[in-house]
């Protein structure tokens, strides 16, 4: 077995703050799909979002090592990363207009398994058979909870797929980037190209927001923040194979939050390509821990 005593690893750490990341960022789903439902366009909805998040980081700048934690020299690098930043989460919401929070959750988890994919042209990383496999297993889940053929098929399950495309660049450019960059700079920057961006869609969409609306984009913006510093603390402090499986607890908060805010009860289809995706990616996750050699 791989030890759970290495330096810095404490794993059930690691599991809560995991577990409290996805109930977080699960929870700004929910909200944002309320702002959706108020009939304001995505691009305000991010653009406010963005901006609260650049004010507050700029606030916390003085106190985290001051001015050079935004100086980059790979300011190009950050735009890319940034225009990705703001279309997955562009497509994401736009989806929420028709489809479940449990729906387009369900689908969007297609993302670990074109991240495995793509791992091999862009890291030259091996997949196995049993990858392989279990990521063809995995978009059959998501084919069956699409039913593309069925007259009951909703087109904006595109938009989260092209979301969750979106997102699986944005994580392997943390990879790449990350390696010359700080946390904080990624962070800061990802906010500020998402805030350009909403500004400019805003322009043609805005609409005046009442007190109580802007605190629902202000809640928007703090789940955000919290949900990516726990996801960074779970996966700096646990071991990935471990941690990883409890990223699908977001599909129980998805069905619960669809439930309780709105009244949407998956269907059986749902259900069932849930369980799919879930053990297809909990099986890839398996694999790699019997890979890992006994210490």
């Amino acid at each position: 077995m791989t030890s759970h005593n290495a330096p810095g690893i404490n794993n059930l750490t690691g599991i809560l703050y995991m577990v409290a990341a996805i109930f977080t960022m699960s929870t700004m789903d929910a909200a944002a799909k309320w702002l959706v439902h108020a009939d304001y366009s995505v691009f305000q909805i991010l653009f406010v979002r963005s901006l609260m998040n650049v004010v507050v980081l700029l606030a916390l700048v003085p106190f985290m090592g001051g001015l050079r934690l935004i100086k980059t020299n790979r300011v190009f690098a950050h735009g890319v990363r940034g225009v990705l930043g703001f279309v997955a989460p562009f497509c994401f919401f736009s989806a929420l207009r028709s489809m479940g929070l449990a729906e387009a959750t369900v689908v969007f988890f297609i993302s670990p398994f074109v991240m495995t994919a793509l791992s091999v042209p862009f890291f030259k990383e091996k997949v196995g058979v049993h990858r392989w496999g279990a990521i063809f297993v995995g978009f059959c889940g998501v084919l069956y909870v699409v039913q593309p053929t069925s007259e009951v098929f909703d087109p904006a399950a595109f938009l989260v797929l092209g979301g969750s495309l979106a997102y699986c660049f944005l994580m392997l450019s943390s990879r790449w980037l990350g390696s010359t960059e700080a946390t904080f700079t990624i962070v800061f920057y990802v906010n500020f190209v998402v805030m350009l961006c909403g500004a400019i869609g805003s322009v043609f969409y805005w609409v005046p927001m009442p007190v109580a609306d802007v605190g629902v984009a202000a809640i928007v913006a703090f789940l955000s923040l919290i949900g990516n510093f726990f996801i960074i603390k779970a996966f700096t402090i646990g071991e990935v194979g471990v941690i990883t499986p409890f990223e699908y607890t977001a599909l129980i908060w998805a069905v619960l939050l669809g439930v309780v805010l709105f009244d949407e009860i998956p269907t059986s289809n749902v259900w069932v390509g849930s369980a799919v995706i879930a053990a297809s990616g909990l099986y890839m996750v398996y694999r790699e821990n019997r890979k890992k050699p006994a210490v």
